[in-house]
């Protein structure tokens, strides 16, 4: 497919936000060559030289985060499976509270990240976040069957929740903020980082599996403790907060040298402040269509997760107007959305338009997470009840286990990838960031391709090779590779400088939403063979690729060219 840029006659290369040179960062001043450019791999010494030619910040950011998506993972493999099974909600119920956590563990980092700009700094946010999350897997680790009303439960992930909002956005916008305007390393740091998410999302459902399997028998063989049987779950939950708390370890020990990537302001930034400070009229959009996206989005979540309790007359429920269920709520989401690239479009400044190409492509990010989620949801029931070789008894797998080999992949891909944008960066080739994530949309629809053929060569009425998953997460970890990082990266690239936190808040209020659309297919999982609830992912993913390379087509249309990413 062709970039989607290059349909219509080519335009000059726009710089990222304003014109300005690239400006080497004091704490880093050894990593540019003498003209001012980035060293390539061969400059480098080879692609082992290119992993560790980054800024040495890098590098504790990687740990810290390995040990946050240790803790995260254990924790997320467990949860659905923990409702369906140790606390009998059933199967639907269990998809709706493992949905609204994952939406709202991703929702709150757009709050997180305005507190970090304008009050804490991004250092002291992630550290009171850290300490918040360690706090909620010690308190899951209480919850109990008998209980009524499951306060530690629910006390549990409220912590969670709200310490995640503080953590991750800004522990990734410290990434980005360890890079100069027009650094070619970007790309690369941040898929080294993604590397150390999924060291830890590896390391986490293993983990979880095993110790929920044995952790009794491990507690009497080793201390001589009776626990019951079924106490393994509250013993992986504990293990979620002593990854926590190497985390938050690391992160301390090594402040000094993150400090740099977390102080209010760098030199780049400030050039690019006073820059922005002429464009008022553009800033006044940016502005409204902030206020308006995060006020309406932010309504209708809150609607979709308590509209149901308020009495309405029988009336207004048949209508079925309100957002009391997830498929009226994705509705008025991509209205929302619409209306929200319509605003910055008609700011008709450069920023605006930057502005304007990133929020088209979150709504693609939220239909990628509907699809990528599935693995702690319906692809989590399915690796349970149809497929061969899992289950309780010893040599058999546990379903968590499943959860793990979406990160072997990762880590298995991630330098295969970064030597082919190497490459063909090296020849002019590099398909743009945009071009990657529709690449990535398709590959998406492929993988659950895989999963409609796994229901009809049995897996809708019975149990099939435990391959088919393999295959299907796969496609997932490519399609993760070319959207996850990269679109990390456009982010910290094309947000207003005065709101990068705000705007890494807004990739995760994309990520928020679609971890709730992970609903629309995970209440059917009881309901419709496995082929068919699969199917809707294949449709919902390649046809999001195709809109989006409208849209990025047909964008410059209405306004300003934008940055080409």
């Amino acid at each position: 497919m062709s970039p989607p840029d290059s349909r219509e006659a080519p335009l000059p290369l726009q710089p990222d936000v304003v014109d300005m040179p690239d400006l080497a960062l004091s704490h880093e001043p050894s990593l540019a060559l003498k003209d001012g450019s980035s060293p390539s791999p061969s400059q480098a010494g080879g692609i082992l030289r290119s992993f560790f030619n980054h800024p040495k910040g890098l590098y504790p950011l990687f740990f810290t985060e390995m040990w946050e998506r240790f803790s995260f993972y254990t924790m997320l493999n467990l949860l659905a499976l923990y409702l369906s099974e140790y606390l009998a909600f059933g199967k639907e119920r269990s998809s709706d509270v493992a949905t609204w956590y994952m939406s709202l563990v991703y929702f709150t980092p757009f709050i997180g990240g305005l507190i970090a700009d304008r009050l804490t700094g991004y250092v002291r946010a992630v550290l009171i976040g850290g300490m918040l999350m360690m706090t909620g897997h010690v308190a899951l680790a209480f919850d109990s069957k008998d209980s009524i009303g499951h306060p530690f439960l629910y006390a549990a992930l409220g912590l969670l929740i709200c310490g995640n909002g503080l953590f991750k956005p800004n522990i990734s916008t410290m990434v980005g903020r360890l890079y100069a305007p027009g650094d070619t390393r970007r790309d690369q740091g941040f898929t080294i980082f993604y590397m150390g998410i999924n060291v830890g999302a590896m390391l986490g459902p293993l983990t979880a599996g095993r110790l929920r399997k044995y952790g009794p028998e491990w507690a009497h063989s080793l201390f001589g403790l009776n626990i019951p049987a079924d106490s393994g779950w509250h013993i992986a939950f504990a293990s979620a907060g002593v990854g926590m708390l190497l985390s938050l370890i690391i992160f301390a020990f090594f402040r000094k040298r993150i400090d740099a990537a977390g102080t209010a302001t760098s030199q780049a930034d400030q050039f690019i402040r006073s820059a922005e400070a002429s464009d008022d009229a553009g800033d006044g959009v940016i502005q409204f269509g902030q206020r308006f996206n995060m006020g309406f989005v932010t309504f209708f979540l809150a609607w979709l997760l308590l509209g149901h309790l308020v009495p309405w007359p029988p009336a207004i429920q048949a209508i079925g107007l309100w957002p009391t269920n997830v498929i009226n709520f994705a509705f008025i989401w991509l209205a929302i959305e619409t209306i929200t690239v319509l605003i910055f479009l008609s700011g008709g400044t450069l920023q605006c338009a930057n502005a304007a190409k990133l929020k088209s492509v979150f709504v693609i990010v939220a239909l990628f997470w509907m699809a990528f989620h599935q693995n702690s949801v319906s692809l989590l029931f399915f690796a349970s009840d149809h497929t061969l070789g899992v289950g309780p008894g010893k040599g058999q797998w546990s379903p968590e286990d499943f959860g793990a080999v979406n990160a072997i992949f990762i880590l298995l891909f991630s330098p295969l990838m970064m030597i082919l944008w190497s490459w063909l960066g090296r020849r002019g080739r590099e398909p743009s960031s945009v071009t990657k994530m529709i690449l990535a949309m398709f590959v998406t629809g492929l993988a659950y391709v895989v999963m409609v053929g796994a229901g009809q060569a049995g897996g809708d009425t019975g149990k099939v090779s435990p391959f088919w998953l393999v295959g299907c997460y796969a496609l997932l970890t490519v399609a993760e590779l070319w959207l996850s990082p990269i679109g990390l990266s456009l982010t910290s690239k094309l947000a207003p400088v005065k709101y990068k936190g705000l705007w890494m808040g807004f990739w995760f209020l994309a990520t928020a939403v679609g971890n709730k659309l992970v609903h629309v297919t995970g209440q059917y999982v009881d309901k419709y063979p496995p082929s068919k609830v699969f199917a809707i992912l294949v449709i919902s993913s390649i046809g999001a690729a195709f809109v989006l390379d409208y849209i990025l087509i047909n964008l410059r249309r209405f306004g300003p060219p934008s940055t080409e990413a």
